[in-house]
């Protein structure tokens, strides 16, 4: 319906149904539903948590972010001193307003007031990392100006504007009607007049990541929540429509996002939040849910989950994603064959964001909904070939899971790293081979000059080639093709055209061929093929892999990686393994692996063959 619908058929449903009765949110309507999670012994150590918490910031007030924090960012690429003291002043809206959901006390009400009125002193609900955001140079020119730049909305100042109003939409009776004013105040100040009031293009609007899911669905929820014109509504959630319709386009036919599932989950459960606002207020006559795309859209990351929590991370993305059981249990009224993901990838409640947890909760409420846990068959996979992934899971018979990932498409996707040709195999719980996975984010991580010198996101991290010392090169020019695809009864075969991933006069042509043989009662085996052709004063050719896992040397071309062993001609290689220790926007010092192969004779024509054995244990 998102695609097909018409201003007109928007208009319509709002002001025929502005003076029918309507509930939004229904589930935090309904006290009985707090009482049930707030009694559930699943949520116990939620529910504890979450009163230290509040019992810690009562004793403990907060202060706002300091001047030198806020332009730290600016100063120095930090972004983590300043988000770590906001966090701490956004904490209380999201902590108190759960609480006072569930309990009429004073000192929860009294929490959540002084908290709403501490983000409201504000100066700005934009984290510095997004000041200036719609600058096309952003982020460089932005923190030397004489003047701040103008406002803006981003992701927070988006979600805090959805928080807030949904907040005093539950509890508007028991807060001071001084906050009922205050909130309403700010938000048309921070949200509506920067937005609605100029038609100027935010940054984000133009793109097609979750930037566009997250900001326009936030704001068009809080228009939800707070315009009582049904006319001066349709206008402002016509452009939030047109937002949307731009990040749909951003999946390709089968779903797939070149984001990976973190990204997917942050951008798509936003999107979910508004779509079930919006055919609330309209008494079910525009459901955006029952778009054609958002089957294939909601199957996706059922693709991405592997085992033991891992998950195919290609791009920005934590090797580890847990899913909102809420959210997913919600899409599954809408697409029933979507799985319930198993106990390791859902996400536990934990004190944090209002939107999510209590989503989360709420809407896994309903016990007599059907929910299957997992895929019975043998072979799970797909060639996305919009977007260029390829996944395959393989079951065993002892119950675990062999999968191989691999991806094409351009160096400049949402969350982009140089990574044509790149690819994972995942056995027995552990991607062995590997991604490095997201980096630290600070500002010259996003700075593409300096971002693809580093090994997260630069060629030279990722299992691809180096080509006369040549990397793969950042922009939608540097590009693969696939070339061939095929999926069979016992194995995938893809091979993909990488010549234009790299700017290098040596090379002529290079593609890559990738074998993953999976015949029934056999251990799946994954055969890498590259042939390349070179000019003849080419001085040198190397492949690289990426292991999470230690190499070991068992024999003249055998590298031993636990459960898998990587197999090559020793005669037209020398090997070098380098120990990388990998920083995350998570973790630091990850052990990481660079095994480096260097071509003894570098031929103008040459076929570079791999084979990798697996054993499941």
């Amino acid at each position: 319906m998102l695609q097909q619908l018409t201003f007109r058929q928007l208009k319509n449903a709002l002001e025929e149904t502005q003076q029918l009765p309507h509930k939004l949110y229904s589930e935090a309507t309904a006290p009985e539903n707090w009482r049930r999670i707030r009694k559930d012994e699943n949520y116990s150590d939620f529910w504890l948590s979450l009163e230290k918490r509040a019992e810690h910031l009562i004793e403990n007030p907060v202060r706002a972010p300091l001047f030198t924090e806020f332009t730290l960012f600016g100063d120095t690429g930090d972004r983590a001193t300043y988000q770590n003291v906001f966090e701490q002043l956004y904490a209380g809206v999201h902590t108190f307003s759960t609480l006072a959901m569930t309990e009429d006390n004073p000192k929860w009400k009294s929490g959540l007031e002084n908290a709403i009125w501490n983000v409201c002193n504000e100066y700005t609900w934009v984290i510095p990392a997004h000041v200036g955001l719609y600058v096309n140079e952003y982020p460089n020119g932005i923190w030397d100006q004489p003047v701040p730049p103008r406002e803006t909305v981003d992701l927070l100042a988006g979600m805090t504007a959805f928080t807030l109003a949904e907040t005093v939409h539950l509890l508007k009776d028991r807060l001071h009607p001084w906050i009922v004013h205050r909130v309403n105040e700010e938000i048309e100040k921070r949200i509506f007049n920067v937005y609605f009031n100029d038609p100027t293009p935010q940054n984000w609007e133009l793109k097609t990541n979750n930037w566009p899911a997250v900001c326009s669905s936030s704001i068009g929820a809080t228009a939800i929540y707070m315009i009582e014109d049904s006319e001066k509504l349709a206008g402002m959630l016509w452009r939030v429509i047109g937002v949307l319709r731009n990040y749909f386009s951003g999946f390709d036919e089968q779903g797939a996002t070149p984001e990976g599932p973190a990204y997917w989950q942050y951008g798509f459960s936003h999107f979910v939040y508004f779509a079930e606002l919006l055919k609330e207020r309209t008494h079910g006559r525009i459901s955006l849910l029952s778009d054609d795309k958002v089957a294939a859209i909601s199957q996706f990351p059922q693709f991405c989950m592997l085992t033991a929590g891992k998950v195919v991370n290609f791009s920005d993305s934590a090797e580890e994603v847990t899913l909102n059981p809420g959210l997913i249990q919600r899409l599954q009224q809408y697409v029933p064959t979507l799985h319930l993901p198993t106990d390791e990838y859902r996400m536990k409640p934990v004190p944090g964001n209002w939107l999510d947890v209590t989503r989360g909760m709420l809407w896994s409420l309903d016990s007599e909904f059907v929910l299957p846990t997992e895929d019975g068959a043998r072979i799970q996979e797909q060639i996305f070939t919009g977007n260029q992934w390829v996944i395959s899971k393989v079951k065993h018979a002892l119950g675990g899971i062999t999968a191989f990932a691999a991806k094409g498409g351009h160096n400049e996707e949402p969350h982009n790293h140089n990574d044509l040709g790149h690819f994972i195999l995942h056995v027995n719980g552990q991607n062995v081979l590997a991604d490095l996975g997201l980096g630290r984010y600070t500002r010259q991580y996003f700075q593409p000059k300096i971002r693809y010198e580093m090994i997260n996101a630069g060629s030279h991290g990722h299992s691809v080639p180096i080509i006369d010392g040549c990397r793969q090169g950042f922009g939608k020019s540097y590009r693969s093709e696939i070339l061939y695809n095929q999926i069979s009864e016992d194995g995938l075969r893809v091979t993909l055209d990488l010549t234009k991933a790299y700017d290098c006069v040596a090379l002529e042509r290079l593609t890559r061929e990738f074998v993953w043989k999976r015949p029934a009662d056999e251990i799946p085996q994954l055969l890498i093929t590259d042939h390349v052709i070179l000019n003849k004063g080419t001085a040198s050719f190397q492949e690289v892999f990426i292991s999470s896992l230690e190499p070991q040397e068992t024999g003249k071309g055998r590298l031993h990686m636990d459960t898998v062993t990587l197999i090559y001609d020793p005669e037209q290689w020398n090997l070098e393994i380098e120990h990388l220790l990998v920083d995350s926007h998570y973790k630091s010092g990850m052990p990481f692996y660079r095994i480096l192969l260097d071509r003894k004779l570098v031929e103008q024509e040459m076929t570079a063959q791999f084979r990798f054995e697996i054993r499941e244990d």
